[in-house]
């Protein structure tokens, strides 16, 4: 089990060094933005039931959208949105148990990262989206 664990860990920490070069990248040209922003809502469908953590993505895709949030968070959320809309990332999501183990991850890091970025606001309209597509 410590095996794993110490596994675990590399991988969290190489996802983690993935979304920062994507929020690099994102914040010196936003307009790659809209394309996470027009992604998010069909791979949070296709996971519906798959995932724990659709309440604090969902929040995060909505501070993505807000225009409020400042380029240098939004590009931060919009990379671990990325890293979550990609069926291939370090664990591949297709991998039953565990696919998602990686993007679980990197959302909560990026949570404890922006934690006053991502209001109470945005977790009601997460929360009611989730609500309406039961």
């Amino acid at each position: 089990m410590a095996r794993w664990f110490a596994k675990s860990d590399k991988a969290t920490t190489a996802a983690m060094a993935v979304v920062k070069q994507g929020a690099d990248y994102l914040a010196k040209n936003p307009d790659a933005l809209k394309k996470i922003i027009s992604e998010f809502p069909g791979k949070l469908t296709e996971s519906s039931g798959k995932i724990t953590f659709a309440t604090q993505a969902t929040a995060m895709y909505y501070a993505l959208r807000d225009p409020k949030t400042p380029l240098k968070v939004k590009a931060l959320i919009g990379a671990a949105l990325a890293y979550f809309i990609m069926p291939f990332d370090l664990i591949p999501d297709w991998i039953v148990g565990i696919g998602f183990t990686d993007d679980l991850a990197v959302v909560m890091m990026v949570l404890r990262k922006l934690a006053g970025s991502i209001t109470e606001e945005h977790y009601e309209l997460a929360r009611r989206r989730l609500k309406r597509e039961k």
